[in-house]
């Protein structure tokens, strides 16, 4: 009976580390840094991890950035604003604000970790509005 009741407690601890082992992570349309530390981690720990992971996930985002803004059209001085030299007058003011946001952040040294997660925020606000 005692041999019966250790087996079942012994099952039973396996099957939710097995489970959790074998799921695989599903990572929403921006999420470039926690994949890259899931990539890295636990075969690589240090602090320089949260920069390396900033600015590589950091680089994408301003890729998809310029994708979104370069996607209305060429900017013309002449005349009417269109609404391509609107964005990009307003990615030229977003930059001093994370520029100047994260030079006084809440995240310690971590410049490069404010800087991507205002441009996510940014790209975000870029897809809902575009």
């Amino acid at each position: 009976m005692k041999k019966l009741l250790f087996g079942i407690l012994f099952l039973s601890f396996l099957c939710p580390v097995n489970s959790e082992t074998k799921d695989k992570k599903e990572y929403g349309k921006y999420d470039f840094y926690s994949k890259c530390l899931d990539d890295a981690l636990p075969k690589k720990m240090n602090n320089a991890l949260v920069w390396e992971c900033s600015t590589k996930a950091s680089k994408k985002i301003d890729s998809l950035i310029q994708k979104q803004i370069s996607s209305r059209g060429d900017c013309d001085k002449e005349g009417f604003e269109s609404h391509a030299c609107q964005l990009k007058r307003s990615q030229t003011a977003f930059k001093t604000y994370y520029q100047t946001e994260c030079t006084w952040n809440k995240y310690g040294p971590h410049y490069e970790y404010c800087e991507m997660m205002l441009k996510k925020s940014r790209l975000e606000w870029l897809d809902k509005t575009l």
